[in-house]
């Protein structure tokens, strides 16, 4: 064992002993040296959860993945995050590895000499990973979605677990945050506990957290709080059959997408009742027809994305394939494949290619020829939409538990859960405003993160300026900036008109222009091209 590994070991926290040391990550491909904190990785035994008839539905031996990354603060008092994504059936991978965990993929991993040389997508930090607040736990459910399976099939497809609902899928993910807490790392169960996901996650996350509040175990866990992002509430509010086209009308038309003369005919022609109901005659419909021809072509997730095609990519890669020109690019503020948001695009892409590496699997504890399923939206599984209506939930909570904290956010580019029927279904919960719809900022001063309302209870919603649907990927260091000011418990920054923030062309605004971010990939760069000097016995 290299000495940095023993050093590393050695300064880990001792609450941290009481862990599985058999699920400890020592080192992930990909990524040169120490990792910024200590990572876990292994499966919670479903089967021997006292809640195994909730869900086991004839089936032995389930086994639902987990990944624990320790905060890069003071993991025995920092809150325990919990993640998850939605689909249903999407792994939470994708948001560890492409959204917001200290370890990045995206397009940047498939470049550059240590891609050429061993194919492993290289991993980038993330200096707006949630680690910088608490330690992170994701968990890939329900089974058999990521690596987690039943009976012991790592060949199975998404039907080896059966026919899922929201209420099986309930059970098994409090079956697994439960076995995780009670039988692997019984030390963090006095930390604050937030739940947090997004899109269907809306579904999995609210009911989650109504099996913790019910939980009578004489050992309960110390949730805070949950928070939800583009989130499904239901389908008879959103993510189901029910409705019309009315908020995607308001949504599209809100940005500017099609012409002021053809909105004023949807209106005189539709009318608003028709357009929030469905019930939309012919000529409405050839009406709406029009609308999706003056829109043309967008991202079902972001609408103002622009990554580049593969193609374009391809040539990019070969472009950028020597040391020097990458690292140049990058000292020149041109990212590979740059979108229009804060962020390097195919995040997904290389998340796949990097669990489908052998050497990362064995660094993960999963079987190297086991199947990786991810089936979003329910593509390849059985899933059966059946919460009808969150919203009492959500009441509840603001009256009934009031150490209970809830923030819905919504990035307010995203056209498939938009800012504007997130906004609606909020106010619709019922709950009396106590601080109306103001702008918050990451600094405290002018640089804009979005708007907040607040309301009893605890209860926020809260939108993104500029974020598409996966939030902690579009905007992360306005994704860092909010969560941070939510679990601290403190307000979420304000506009102040009155402060004194640099204009764009001082010094100070210039020196901004080279992001952590671009920092954190340069020196990535520069330890990769130190790891490759030395495997080839290079000297400067």
């Amino acid at each position: 064992m290299a000495i940095h590994w023993v050093l590393a070991l050695c300064a880990m926290p001792l609450a941290a002993l009481a862990a599985p040391a058999g699920d400890a990550v020592h080192r992930l491909p990909g990524w040169q040296g120490p990792l910024p904190s200590q990572w876990w990785s292994g499966f919670v035994n479903l089967s021997a959860s006292p809640f195994v008839s909730g869900f086991a539905d004839g089936y032995t031996d389930i086994q639902s993945h987990y990944v624990f990354v320790e905060s890069e603060g003071d993991p025995s008092k920092d809150p325990v995050i919990l993640w998850s994504n939605g689909g249903p059936g999407a792994s939470s991978m994708f948001g560890l590895m492409a959204e917001l965990g200290p370890l990045l993929l995206n397009d940047q991993s498939l470049q550059g000499p240590l891609y050429e040389e061993t194919g492993v997508p290289q991993l980038l930090y993330n200096p707006n990973a949630w680690t910088k607040v608490g330690s992170l736990l994701m968990f890939d459910w329900p089974p058999p979605v990521g690596f987690s399976n039943c009976g012991g099939a790592i060949d199975g497809d998404g039907m080896s677990c059966g026919s899922w609902n929201d209420t099986r899928a309930a059970n098994a993910e409090f079956a697994a945050l439960r076995g995780w807490f009670d039988d692997l790392f019984p030390e963090y169960k006095s930390n604050d506990l937030y739940l947090t996901g997004e899109s269907y996650a809306g579904v999995y996350i609210p009911l989650l957290a109504k099996r913790v509040l019910e939980d009578p175990s004489v050992d309960p866990l110390s949730m805070k709080g949950f928070a939800v992002g583009d989130a499904c509430t239901g389908t008879e509010v959103l993510c189901g059959p029910v409705g019309g086209p009315w908020w995607s009308v308001v949504f599209f038309y809100g940005h500017g997408q099609f012409s002021n003369k053809l909105f004023d005919n949807i209106l005189s022609t539709c009318g608003v009742e028709a357009l929030q109901s469905g019930q939309t005659s012919d000529e409405c419909n050839a009406l709406l027809s029009q609308m999706y021809q003056e829109i043309g072509g967008y991202y079902d997730y972001n609408l103002y994305d622009d990554c580049i095609y593969e193609d374009d990519l391809r040539r990019r890669r070969r472009r950028l394939s020597t040391p020097h020109t990458l690292t140049q690019a990058l000292l020149n503020h041109e990212p590979p494949a740059a979108a229009l948001n804060d962020y390097t695009c195919g995040g997904g892409n290389a998340q796949e290619e990097w669990v489908a590496q052998p050497a990362v699997r064995r660094a993960l504890h999963v079987a190297e020829d086991a199947n990786f399923f991810s089936g979003d939206n329910g593509d390849g599984m059985v899933y059966n939409l059946t919460e009808a209506n969150l919203l009492p939930f959500y009441k509840s909570v603001a009256l009934d538990y009031p150490d209970v904290r809830v923030l819905v956010y919504n990035g307010d580019t995203d056209p498939g859960i938009n800012s504007f029927v997130s906004q609606n279904w909020t106010v619709a919960v019922g709950l009396e405003e106590v601080a109306g719809w103001r702008p918050w900022t990451l600094d405290g001063c002018q640089r804009m993160g979005g708007y907040v309302t607040e309301y009893e209870g605890d209860f926020s919603f809260l939108t993104v300026r500029g974020s598409g649907h996966m939030v902690p990927q579009f905007k992360p260091e306005a994704a860092l900036s909010f969560i941070s000011s939510w679990i601290s418990g403190k307000d979420f920054k304000p506009y102040d008109a009155s402060c004194s923030a640099p204009a764009e062309s001082s010094p100070a605004a210039i020196r901004r222009v080279p992001s952590q971010q671009l920092d954190a990939q340069i020196a990535s760069l520069e330890r990769q091209l130190a790891a490759l000097k030395r495997t080839r016995n290079i000297r400067p």
